[in-house]
């Protein structure tokens, strides 16, 4: 019997080099095990900034906070929400508190609302790309996010700086 016991230390040995790659592979059994992302999608761009969207689905009995995210794709990457300004117009900022994904139910990254926001882009993001990143929960699991870039044309969002068409009207006058 105690030749069974050696046995299972030493595959434990054996697999321990590779603690980095199980690690990483075992933070989704933290809350983020309990989250999901449908549809996920980012707007295709130039350069600059762009958005990324979907659903989060939370499947656990307790509410999921993600508090931060990780990619590799341009300078920074953001948890954004859009708030209403002094002047009553929609503004985007970075989201103080990150997203509460409540227990049983969904959260909505949407165009003109709460989304993922990567700057600092100096490679244009064309459609049919896939953009990858990984959203962060309170408990330090994570959610890998593969979306898939699309091209864009709804709801202007007014990034401070604006771009070549709000110009272009003020001619007129």
């Amino acid at each position: 019997a105690s030749d069974a016991s050696s046995v299972v230390s030493a595959s434990d040995a054996a697999t321990a080099p590779a603690s980095d790659a199980s690690s990483a592979a075992s933070t989704a059994d933290g809350q983020a095990a309990g989250l999901t992302i449908t549809d996920p999608w980012t707007k295709a761009t130039e350069e600059g900034m762009t958005g990324s969207f979907g659903m989060l689905e939370n499947s656990s009995d307790q509410d999921l906070h993600v508090v931060g995210v990780r990619s590799e794709l341009g300078e920074t990457v953001e948890l954004h929400e859009m708030v209403s300004g002094e002047d009553g117009q929609m503004v985007m900022q970075q989201s103080p508190d990150g997203f509460t994904v409540p227990a049983g139910g969904s959260f909505e990254l949407a165009p003109g609302g709460n989304h993922v926001m990567f700057m600092g882009l100096t490679d244009p993001i064309e459609p049919g790309e896939d953009v990858t990143y990984d959203l962060e929960l309170e408990d330090g699991s994570t959610l890998e996010v593969t979306s898939v870039v699309r091209p864009f044309t709804g709801a202007n969002e007014s990034y401070h700086g604006g771009d070549s068409h709000e110009s272009e009207g003020h001619a007129d006058h």
